[in-house]
């Protein structure tokens, strides 16, 4: 009878048990999740950072976000370190801009980097073109860029930079841009094209005077001259005053009006008297002045001072006079390029 009793408790104990699991297991009997195991909820995915690189560098003559001007490679270790890029996930583009986030995604993306930076804010002293809507432009040095990866020695507390591979770069770095509307990348090819473009030429940045979110990834697939192996986004996050863009149209000499002005008698340069030349029909216009010995003068357009020629030898550019006389001057175009010739009576 005892055996009877423990052998029915045993029973009814197990299915207990099993009514037990059901309820902790939502109807089921398999076995619960260990928390432990499992991967966190909304855990960030990890950085795409590269490996065989010690650090990648932003390169130009812009700024850095806290307005620390940046150079170009040969700069100290602090600004090298000041400027390197910050490795980030995929998921991250998202809270920068969606839109470049889903041009990313659609691309085997290897590694992938970001920094803030200020471009077309300060003169760097030299100019660079690009192509917007199928015409071409020139801009301020600040708005050239470009990205190199690099190794590092380190020698005690001092670190050599050294810059492995520019992005882009012939043959090996074909970048291509993700963001057209802000960032002018130049064709991938060793000739340079009917607008002076080739694959050393410098990406630029076409969207205005501005703080922006560099992005740049580099893909799995090597770079090809019909399949980019790099990726560059731009994201403007805050537009500045800045230097402007120019709109280089070509110039057809015919289209215009041509005087000479200069420190002389009647016509002097803050005044801006013109004295007229006049239209030989064979791409020459010709003009009549009276000069002392010390007199400066150069040949220009429309009366203004957009356009000008005058002695490209001389250290202000200027055309000089030795003696008093009266001087015929001359310019004649090849193309777009005048030549002012001095001619005395």
């Amino acid at each position: 009878m005892k055996k009877f009793a423990a052998a029915l408790l045993a029973v009814v104990m197990l299915f207990a048990l099993i009514a037990c699991g059901q309820t902790n297991n939502g109807g089921t009997n398999e076995p619960k999740n260990d928390p432990q195991t499992q991967p966190e909820p909304n855990q960030p995915a990890a950085p795409l950072a590269d490996e065989t690189h010690a650090a990648w560098v932003a390169h130009g003559q812009f700024l850095l976000s806290d307005g620390t001007e940046n150079g170009w490679n040969g700069k100290d270790s602090a600004l090298y370190e000041a400027s390197a890029l910050k490795a980030i996930a995929l998921e991250d583009v998202k809270a920068i801009d969606n839109d470049l986030y889903t041009a990313l995604s659609g691309k085997d993306v290897k590694y992938l980097y970001t920094i803030d930076l200020l471009f077309g804010t300060n003169d760097a002293g030299w100019t660079t073109n690009f192509l917007k809507d199928g015409k071409l432009y020139r801009a301020n040095g600040s708005y050239a860029f470009k990205v190199a990866q690099c190794s590092v020695d380190v020698d005690g507390d001092n670190k050599v930079y050294a810059e492995d591979q520019w992005i882009s770069d012939p043959h090996t770095a074909h970048a291509e841009s993700l963001t057209p509307a802000t960032m002018f990348m130049p064709v991938w090819q060793e000739e340079a094209d009917e607008n002076g473009f080739s694959w050393a030429s410098n990406p630029v940045v076409i969207g205005g005077a501005g703080l922006y979110t560099l992005v740049i990834a580099q893909y799995n697939n090597a770079s090809t001259p019909e399949q980019a192996g790099f990726g560059i986004g731009l994201v403007l996050k805050e537009a500045k005053d800045g230097q402007a863009y120019e709109e280089i149209v070509e110039y057809v000499p015919a289209d215009h009006t041509y005087g000479i002005v200069g420190s002389f008698e009647g016509s002097n340069w803050e005044d801006g008297k013109d004295v007229a030349m006049t239209d030989n029909g064979d791409g020459s216009w010709t003009g009549e002045v009276e000069l002392a010995a010390g007199d400066a003068f150069k040949v220009r357009a429309d009366g203004a001072w957009d356009y000008s020629w005058g002695d490209p030898d001389s250290e202000d550019g200027n055309c000089h006079c030795e003696a008093d006389g009266t001087y015929v001057i001359t310019i004649t175009f090849d193309g777009a390029d005048g030549t002012v010739n001095v001619v005395a009576k």
